[in-house]
Protein backbone atom coordinates (compact mmCIF):
# COMPACT_ATOMS: atom_id res chain seq x y z
CA UNK A 1 0.00 0.00 0.00
CA UNK A 2 1.57 3.00 -1.01
CA UNK A 3 1.41 5.90 1.89
CA UNK A 4 0.62 9.40 0.46
CA UNK A 5 2.62 12.84 1.47
CA UNK A 6 1.45 14.09 4.59
CA UNK A 7 1.14 17.91 5.40
CA UNK A 8 2.34 19.51 8.18
CA UNK A 9 -0.17 21.19 9.05
CA UNK A 10 -3.06 19.17 8.30
CA UNK A 11 -5.45 18.22 11.17
CA UNK A 12 -4.05 14.05 11.20
CA UNK A 13 -0.60 15.54 11.93
CA UNK A 14 -1.42 18.21 14.55
CA UNK A 15 -3.02 15.48 16.56
CA UNK A 16 -0.08 13.30 16.08
CA UNK A 17 2.02 16.00 17.56
CA UNK A 18 -0.26 16.25 20.28
CA UNK A 19 0.60 12.86 21.34
CA UNK A 20 3.77 13.11 20.65
CA UNK A 21 4.23 15.80 23.15
CA UNK A 22 2.50 13.77 25.85
CA UNK A 23 4.72 10.65 25.64
CA UNK A 24 7.65 13.11 25.50
CA UNK A 25 6.42 14.56 28.85
CA UNK A 26 5.28 11.16 30.51
CA UNK A 27 8.93 9.54 29.37
CA UNK A 28 10.51 12.72 30.68
CA UNK A 29 8.61 12.72 33.96
CA UNK A 30 9.05 8.58 34.63
CA UNK A 31 12.19 7.77 33.63
CA UNK A 32 14.53 10.13 36.12
CA UNK A 33 12.28 9.29 38.67
CA UNK A 34 12.89 5.08 37.85
CA UNK A 35 16.49 5.89 37.58
CA UNK A 36 16.91 7.47 41.34
CA UNK A 37 14.35 6.05 43.46
CA UNK A 38 14.50 2.48 41.78
CA UNK A 39 11.39 1.67 41.75
CA UNK A 40 9.79 -1.16 40.13
CA UNK A 41 7.23 -0.30 37.78
CA UNK A 42 5.35 -3.56 36.31
CA UNK A 43 1.79 -4.13 35.01
CA UNK A 44 -0.06 -0.61 33.57
CA UNK A 45 3.41 0.87 33.57
CA UNK A 46 4.65 -1.96 31.33
CA UNK A 47 1.70 -1.63 29.24
CA UNK A 48 2.07 2.70 29.07
CA UNK A 49 5.86 2.00 27.85
CA UNK A 50 5.06 -0.22 25.37
CA UNK A 51 2.48 2.04 23.66
CA UNK A 52 4.83 4.30 23.97
CA UNK A 53 7.51 3.00 22.36
CA UNK A 54 5.46 1.51 19.56
CA UNK A 55 4.35 5.82 19.17
CA UNK A 56 7.75 6.24 18.75
CA UNK A 57 8.13 3.82 16.49
CA UNK A 58 5.28 4.80 13.78
CA UNK A 59 6.77 8.56 14.40
CA UNK A 60 9.48 7.71 12.15
CA UNK A 61 8.01 5.62 10.24
CA UNK A 62 5.37 8.73 9.69
CA UNK A 63 8.77 11.23 9.57
CA UNK A 64 9.81 9.60 5.84
CA UNK A 65 6.33 10.89 4.46
CA UNK A 66 6.07 13.90 6.12
CA UNK A 67 6.87 16.98 3.63
CA UNK A 68 7.94 20.00 5.04
CA UNK A 69 8.85 23.46 4.13
CA UNK A 70 12.49 24.71 2.93
CA UNK A 71 13.01 28.66 2.28
CA UNK A 72 8.91 28.81 1.85
CA UNK A 73 8.79 26.10 -0.49
CA UNK A 74 6.19 23.45 0.00
CA UNK A 75 8.59 19.97 -0.12
CA UNK A 76 6.46 16.74 -0.71
CA UNK A 77 9.44 14.30 -2.62
CA UNK A 78 9.53 11.45 -1.36
CA UNK A 79 13.57 11.13 -1.57
CA UNK A 80 13.84 14.62 -0.58
CA UNK A 81 11.77 13.99 2.54
CA UNK A 82 13.66 10.95 3.23
CA UNK A 83 17.21 12.36 2.47
CA UNK A 84 16.18 15.37 4.60
CA UNK A 85 14.93 13.51 7.61
CA UNK A 86 18.30 10.63 7.51
CA UNK A 87 20.60 13.66 7.23
CA UNK A 88 18.95 15.31 10.38
CA UNK A 89 16.86 13.36 13.03
CA UNK A 90 16.79 10.05 11.92
CA UNK A 91 19.63 8.65 14.20
CA UNK A 92 18.39 10.32 17.55
CA UNK A 93 15.07 9.31 17.03
CA UNK A 94 16.37 5.30 16.34
CA UNK A 95 18.73 5.49 19.78
CA UNK A 96 15.38 7.11 21.11
CA UNK A 97 13.12 4.21 20.33
CA UNK A 98 15.71 1.42 21.09
CA UNK A 99 14.10 -1.21 23.32
CA UNK A 100 17.03 -1.94 25.73
CA UNK A 101 15.11 -1.79 28.95
CA UNK A 102 12.92 -4.14 26.99
CA UNK A 103 15.95 -6.69 26.63
CA UNK A 104 17.40 -6.18 30.45
CA UNK A 105 13.97 -6.88 31.58
CA UNK A 106 14.22 -10.55 30.31
CA UNK A 107 18.08 -10.88 31.01
CA UNK A 108 18.17 -8.87 34.65
CA UNK A 109 14.51 -8.42 35.37
CA UNK A 110 15.89 -7.47 38.92
CA UNK A 111 18.08 -4.89 38.00
CA UNK A 112 15.89 -1.76 38.42
CA UNK A 113 18.66 0.96 38.13
CA UNK A 114 20.11 -1.22 34.63
CA UNK A 115 15.78 -1.19 33.04
CA UNK A 116 16.12 2.36 34.16
CA UNK A 117 18.84 3.43 32.93
CA UNK A 118 18.08 2.21 29.06
CA UNK A 119 14.90 4.19 28.86
CA UNK A 120 17.47 7.25 29.55
CA UNK A 121 17.73 7.66 25.68
CA UNK A 122 13.87 8.05 25.75
CA UNK A 123 14.68 12.02 26.90
CA UNK A 124 16.45 12.28 23.14
CA UNK A 125 13.47 13.22 22.11
CA UNK A 126 13.22 16.34 24.12
CA UNK A 127 14.01 18.95 21.44
CA UNK A 128 11.01 17.70 19.58
CA UNK A 129 8.53 18.87 22.08
CA UNK A 130 10.08 21.67 22.10
CA UNK A 131 10.13 22.53 18.62
CA UNK A 132 6.44 21.40 18.36
CA UNK A 133 5.06 23.48 20.96
CA UNK A 134 7.13 26.50 18.57
CA UNK A 135 5.40 25.30 15.50
CA UNK A 136 2.08 25.67 17.26
CA UNK A 137 2.81 29.08 18.22
CA UNK A 138 3.09 30.32 14.75
CA UNK A 139 0.50 27.82 12.75
CA UNK A 140 -2.12 26.90 15.34
CA UNK A 141 -5.52 28.74 15.62
CA UNK A 142 -5.14 29.30 19.83
CA UNK A 143 -3.12 32.49 21.29
CA UNK A 144 0.46 31.96 21.06
CA UNK A 145 0.95 33.44 24.00
CA UNK A 146 -1.08 30.69 25.74
CA UNK A 147 1.10 28.36 24.11
CA UNK A 148 4.34 30.29 25.41
CA UNK A 149 2.68 30.10 29.04
CA UNK A 150 2.21 26.44 28.53
CA UNK A 151 5.24 25.91 27.35
CA UNK A 152 7.44 27.61 30.35
CA UNK A 153 5.06 25.95 32.89
CA UNK A 154 5.88 22.56 31.71
CA UNK A 155 9.82 23.37 31.10
CA UNK A 156 9.02 24.75 35.33
CA UNK A 157 7.98 21.13 36.29
CA UNK A 158 10.55 19.24 34.58
CA UNK A 159 13.52 20.55 35.40
CA UNK A 160 12.18 20.96 39.38
CA UNK A 161 11.26 17.53 39.32
CA UNK A 162 14.63 16.60 37.53
CA UNK A 163 16.49 18.09 40.52
CA UNK A 164 14.19 16.57 42.84
CA UNK A 165 15.14 13.14 41.57
CA UNK A 166 18.44 13.98 41.13
CA UNK A 167 19.15 15.58 44.95
CA UNK A 168 17.14 11.74 46.06
CA UNK A 169 19.90 9.70 43.70
CA UNK A 170 22.87 11.34 45.78
CA UNK A 171 21.06 11.25 49.10
CA UNK A 172 20.86 7.40 48.42
CA UNK A 173 24.09 6.96 46.57
CA UNK A 174 25.73 8.95 50.20
CA UNK A 175 23.95 6.82 52.68
CA UNK A 176 26.22 4.34 52.08
CA UNK A 177 28.93 5.90 53.92
CA UNK A 178 26.51 6.73 56.84
CA UNK A 179 26.30 10.36 55.47
CA UNK A 180 23.95 12.50 53.45
CA UNK A 181 21.12 14.43 53.87
CA UNK A 182 18.36 11.41 53.93
CA UNK A 183 20.28 10.00 57.43
CA UNK A 184 20.28 13.52 58.37
CA UNK A 185 16.37 13.73 58.03
CA UNK A 186 15.57 9.81 58.98
CA UNK A 187 14.27 9.61 55.19
CA UNK A 188 16.29 6.32 54.35
CA UNK A 189 13.75 3.59 55.50
CA UNK A 190 10.77 6.17 54.78
CA UNK A 191 8.11 5.64 51.95
CA UNK A 192 8.53 6.23 48.06
CA UNK A 193 5.86 9.15 47.88
CA UNK A 194 7.51 10.51 51.58
CA UNK A 195 11.16 10.94 49.63
CA UNK A 196 9.76 12.08 46.88
CA UNK A 197 7.99 14.84 48.59
CA UNK A 198 10.81 15.57 50.38
CA UNK A 199 12.97 16.06 47.95
CA UNK A 200 10.90 18.09 45.98
CA UNK A 201 10.50 20.20 48.41
CA UNK A 202 13.70 21.30 48.80
CA UNK A 203 14.32 21.59 45.10
CA UNK A 204 11.70 24.21 44.86
CA UNK A 205 13.10 25.76 48.16
CA UNK A 206 16.54 26.06 46.69
CA UNK A 207 15.36 26.58 42.84
CA UNK A 208 13.27 29.60 43.95
CA UNK A 209 16.05 30.99 46.77
CA UNK A 210 14.17 30.77 49.48
CA UNK A 211 16.13 27.91 51.28
CA UNK A 212 14.70 27.61 55.02
CA UNK A 213 17.45 25.60 55.96
CA UNK A 214 15.66 22.56 57.29
CA UNK A 215 16.83 19.85 54.54
CA UNK A 216 20.46 20.67 54.09
CA UNK A 217 23.45 19.23 52.19
CA UNK A 218 25.69 16.98 54.83
CA UNK A 219 28.37 15.44 52.09
CA UNK A 220 30.71 17.58 49.86
CA UNK A 221 29.23 16.10 46.30
CA UNK A 222 25.82 17.46 47.92
CA UNK A 223 27.27 21.17 48.40
CA UNK A 224 28.58 20.79 45.31
CA UNK A 225 25.01 19.79 43.92
CA UNK A 226 23.40 22.42 46.03
CA UNK A 227 25.77 25.03 44.74
CA UNK A 228 25.44 24.61 41.39
CA UNK A 229 21.13 24.29 41.79
CA UNK A 230 21.43 27.72 43.59
CA UNK A 231 23.23 29.36 40.16
CA UNK A 232 20.43 27.48 38.28
CA UNK A 233 17.88 28.52 40.32
CA UNK A 234 18.98 32.24 39.59
CA UNK A 235 19.24 32.01 36.15
CA UNK A 236 15.31 30.57 36.07
CA UNK A 237 14.32 33.47 38.56
CA UNK A 238 15.37 35.13 35.44
CA UNK A 239 14.40 33.32 32.97
CA UNK A 240 11.01 33.25 34.39
CA UNK A 241 10.81 36.83 34.88
CA UNK A 242 11.40 38.04 31.61
CA UNK A 243 9.06 34.92 30.14
CA UNK A 244 6.23 36.06 32.58
CA UNK A 245 6.95 39.59 32.27
CA UNK A 246 7.02 39.15 28.38
CA UNK A 247 3.53 37.42 28.22
CA UNK A 248 1.67 39.27 30.65
CA UNK A 249 2.83 42.61 28.43
CA UNK A 250 1.77 40.79 25.06
CA UNK A 251 -1.78 40.10 26.68
CA UNK A 252 -2.15 43.67 27.86
CA UNK A 253 0.05 45.52 24.77
CA UNK A 254 -3.66 46.42 23.08
CA UNK A 255 -5.14 47.26 25.67
CA UNK A 256 -2.37 49.49 26.35
CA UNK A 257 -2.75 51.12 23.03
CA UNK A 258 -6.25 51.60 23.56
CA UNK A 259 -5.99 53.27 26.76
CA UNK A 260 -3.27 55.30 25.73
CA UNK A 261 -4.98 56.45 22.55
CA UNK A 262 -8.32 57.40 24.63
CA UNK A 263 -6.20 59.38 26.57
CA UNK A 264 -4.96 61.59 23.44
CA UNK A 265 -8.62 61.82 22.79
CA UNK A 266 -9.85 62.56 26.19
CA UNK A 267 -6.97 65.39 26.59
CA UNK A 268 -7.98 66.70 23.28
CA UNK A 269 -12.05 67.41 23.66
CA UNK A 270 -11.00 68.89 27.26
CA UNK A 271 -8.33 70.95 25.90
CA UNK A 272 -11.15 72.54 23.40
CA UNK A 273 -13.56 72.12 25.25
CA UNK A 274 -15.80 69.94 24.07
CA UNK A 275 -19.71 69.44 25.43
CA UNK A 276 -19.50 66.63 27.89
CA UNK A 277 -22.84 65.02 25.95
CA UNK A 278 -20.50 64.60 22.85
CA UNK A 279 -17.49 63.55 25.33
CA UNK A 280 -19.34 60.53 26.22
CA UNK A 281 -20.81 59.72 23.13
CA UNK A 282 -16.74 59.73 21.17
CA UNK A 283 -15.47 57.47 24.63
CA UNK A 284 -18.69 55.18 24.13
CA UNK A 285 -17.44 54.69 20.28
CA UNK A 286 -14.17 53.97 21.18
CA UNK A 287 -15.48 51.52 24.09
CA UNK A 288 -17.23 49.53 21.19
CA UNK A 289 -14.64 49.35 18.90
CA UNK A 290 -11.87 48.08 21.85
CA UNK A 291 -14.77 45.51 23.15
CA UNK A 292 -15.90 43.93 19.48
CA UNK A 293 -12.12 44.66 17.95
CA UNK A 294 -9.75 45.12 20.48
CA UNK A 295 -9.47 48.16 18.79
CA UNK A 296 -7.61 46.37 15.98
CA UNK A 297 -9.67 46.53 12.63
CA UNK A 298 -8.50 43.69 10.50
CA UNK A 299 -8.63 45.88 7.28
CA UNK A 300 -5.75 48.22 8.76
CA UNK A 301 -2.97 45.24 10.03
CA UNK A 302 -3.57 42.71 6.84
CA UNK A 303 -2.37 46.14 4.61
CA UNK A 304 1.06 44.32 4.29
CA UNK A 305 -0.26 41.34 2.43
CA UNK A 306 0.20 40.91 -1.23
CA UNK A 307 -2.73 42.21 -3.44
CA UNK A 308 -3.62 38.17 -4.20
CA UNK A 309 -3.71 36.93 -0.55
CA UNK A 310 -5.94 40.84 0.24
CA UNK A 311 -8.18 39.55 -2.18
CA UNK A 312 -8.71 35.96 -1.45
CA UNK A 313 -9.20 37.26 2.21
CA UNK A 314 -11.70 39.81 1.31
CA UNK A 315 -13.80 37.33 -0.93
CA UNK A 316 -14.35 34.51 2.10
CA UNK A 317 -15.06 37.52 4.51
CA UNK A 318 -17.74 39.49 1.75
CA UNK A 319 -18.36 36.93 -1.31
CA UNK A 320 -21.83 36.09 -0.08
CA UNK A 321 -22.97 39.30 0.82
CA UNK A 322 -21.90 40.85 -2.56
CA UNK A 323 -23.48 37.93 -4.55
CA UNK A 324 -27.18 38.69 -2.85
CA UNK A 325 -27.24 42.11 -4.58
CA UNK A 326 -29.65 41.62 -7.58
CA UNK A 327 -27.63 44.05 -10.02
CA UNK A 328 -24.46 41.96 -8.94
CA UNK A 329 -26.17 38.28 -9.85
CA UNK A 330 -24.39 36.81 -12.97
CA UNK A 331 -20.90 38.12 -12.40
CA UNK A 332 -17.82 36.64 -13.27
CA UNK A 333 -15.55 35.86 -10.44
CA UNK A 334 -13.13 38.78 -11.75
CA UNK A 335 -15.72 41.13 -11.00
CA UNK A 336 -16.87 40.07 -7.53
CA UNK A 337 -13.53 39.75 -6.80
CA UNK A 338 -12.85 43.96 -7.86
CA UNK A 339 -16.17 44.88 -5.72
CA UNK A 340 -15.02 43.46 -3.10
CA UNK A 341 -11.85 45.00 -3.32
CA UNK A 342 -13.72 48.28 -3.90
CA UNK A 343 -15.00 48.04 -0.15
CA UNK A 344 -14.60 50.86 2.04
CA UNK A 345 -14.97 50.08 5.83
CA UNK A 346 -16.89 52.26 8.63
CA UNK A 347 -18.09 51.98 12.32
CA UNK A 348 -20.93 54.24 13.31
CA UNK A 349 -22.49 54.21 16.78
CA UNK A 350 -26.28 54.48 17.19
CA UNK A 351 -28.32 56.94 16.49
CA UNK A 352 -26.67 58.47 13.28
CA UNK A 353 -27.40 58.92 9.55
CA UNK A 354 -26.28 56.57 7.36
CA UNK A 355 -29.49 58.14 4.70
CA UNK A 356 -31.23 61.20 4.88
CA UNK A 357 -34.02 61.29 2.57
CA UNK A 358 -34.27 63.44 -0.27
CA UNK A 359 -30.44 63.57 -0.36
CA UNK A 360 -28.61 63.11 -3.57
CA UNK A 361 -27.24 58.70 -3.27
CA UNK A 362 -23.48 58.03 -4.38
CA UNK A 363 -23.24 54.69 -2.33
CA UNK A 364 -24.73 51.31 -1.42
CA UNK A 365 -24.06 49.99 1.92
CA UNK A 366 -23.61 46.27 3.22
CA UNK A 367 -24.21 45.76 6.85
CA UNK A 368 -21.90 43.20 8.58
CA UNK A 369 -22.33 43.86 11.66
CA UNK A 370 -25.56 45.82 13.79
CA UNK A 371 -29.30 46.67 13.12
CA UNK A 372 -30.32 49.54 11.00
CA UNK A 373 -33.91 50.94 10.19
CA UNK A 374 -35.29 52.43 6.76
CA UNK A 375 -38.30 55.36 7.33
CA UNK A 376 -39.95 58.50 5.77
CA UNK A 377 -39.18 61.70 7.72
CA UNK A 378 -41.85 63.35 6.29
CA UNK A 379 -44.39 60.22 7.28
CA UNK A 380 -42.98 58.68 10.06
CA UNK A 381 -43.92 55.33 8.72
CA UNK A 382 -40.91 52.36 9.38
CA UNK A 383 -40.31 50.73 5.99
CA UNK A 384 -38.24 48.16 7.60
CA UNK A 385 -35.39 47.09 10.15
CA UNK A 386 -32.07 45.45 8.31
CA UNK A 387 -29.36 43.15 10.23
CA UNK A 388 -26.30 41.51 9.38
CA UNK A 389 -26.06 40.52 6.21
CA UNK A 390 -28.01 42.77 4.34
CA UNK A 391 -27.74 45.55 2.23
CA UNK A 392 -29.26 48.79 0.63
CA UNK A 393 -28.68 51.96 -1.45
CA UNK A 394 -27.75 50.05 -4.36
CA UNK A 395 -30.10 51.84 -6.99
CA UNK A 396 -27.55 55.07 -6.28
CA UNK A 397 -24.68 53.07 -8.24
CA UNK A 398 -26.68 53.37 -11.32
CA UNK A 399 -29.34 56.23 -11.29
CA UNK A 400 -28.59 59.68 -10.41
CA UNK A 401 -31.75 60.44 -7.78
CA UNK A 402 -32.46 61.59 -4.40
CA UNK A 403 -33.01 59.01 -1.72
CA UNK A 404 -36.26 58.20 -0.93
CA UNK A 405 -36.18 57.21 2.33
CA UNK A 406 -33.83 57.98 5.52
CA UNK A 407 -32.00 55.04 7.51
CA UNK A 408 -30.64 55.07 11.30
CA UNK A 409 -28.57 52.95 12.76
CA UNK A 410 -30.52 51.30 16.25
CA UNK A 411 -27.07 49.82 17.05
CA UNK A 412 -23.47 50.59 16.86
CA UNK A 413 -22.70 49.22 13.52
CA UNK A 414 -19.95 47.96 11.13
CA UNK A 415 -20.47 48.94 7.28
CA UNK A 416 -18.52 48.32 4.13
CA UNK A 417 -19.70 51.18 1.26
CA UNK A 418 -19.16 50.66 -1.97
CA UNK A 419 -18.89 54.26 -4.20
CA UNK A 420 -20.54 55.19 -7.36
CA UNK A 421 -17.14 56.30 -8.97
CA UNK A 422 -15.46 53.00 -7.70
CA UNK A 423 -17.97 51.09 -9.07
CA UNK A 424 -17.68 52.80 -12.41
CA UNK A 425 -14.44 51.97 -12.56
CA UNK A 426 -15.06 48.37 -12.21
CA UNK A 427 -17.87 48.39 -14.74
CA UNK A 428 -15.46 49.86 -17.33
CA UNK A 429 -13.15 46.28 -17.50
CA UNK A 430 -17.10 44.56 -18.35
CA UNK A 431 -18.37 46.39 -20.78
CA UNK A 432 -20.60 43.54 -21.42
CA UNK A 433 -21.79 42.54 -18.04
CA UNK A 434 -22.20 46.80 -17.32
CA UNK A 435 -25.31 46.48 -19.96
CA UNK A 436 -26.60 43.22 -17.58
CA UNK A 437 -26.28 45.72 -14.42
CA UNK A 438 -27.89 48.45 -15.99
CA UNK A 439 -31.31 46.12 -17.44
CA UNK A 440 -31.57 44.88 -13.53
CA UNK A 441 -31.04 48.51 -11.99
CA UNK A 442 -33.89 49.57 -14.32
CA UNK A 443 -36.41 47.55 -13.83
CA UNK A 444 -35.90 47.73 -9.79
CA UNK A 445 -36.01 50.99 -9.97
CA UNK A 446 -39.09 50.94 -12.38
CA UNK A 447 -40.42 48.54 -9.15
CA UNK A 448 -39.75 50.71 -6.70
CA UNK A 449 -41.65 53.61 -8.07
CA UNK A 450 -44.78 52.34 -9.08
CA UNK A 451 -44.90 51.18 -5.40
Amino acid sequence: MKIPTLHPNSKLIRSWQVLIVFITIYNALIVPFRIAFKNRFDGIWIVLDIIGDVILIIDIFIRFHLSYFEYGEYIEDKKKIAKNYLNRLFLRHLIASFPGDIIARIVAPNSLFTIALLRLPRLLRLPQFYRIFNKWETNININPTLIRMYKLVIIIILITHWVACIWFMLGSWESNGENSWLIRNSLQSASRRTQYINSLYWAITTLTTVGYGDIIPTTEIEIIFTLVVMFLGISMYAYIVGNVSSLISNLDATKARYREKLGQIQTYMRENKISPKLQQKIRDYYQYRWIENRDIRDYHILEELPYSLKMKLALQLHKEVIEKVPIFQGATTQFVEEIVMALTPEILPPNEYIIREGHWGHEMYFIKRGLVQAFSEKTGTIYRNMSAGTFFGEIALVYEQRRTASIITLTYCELFILEKDDFKKVLENYPDFAANVKNIAKERYENEHKK
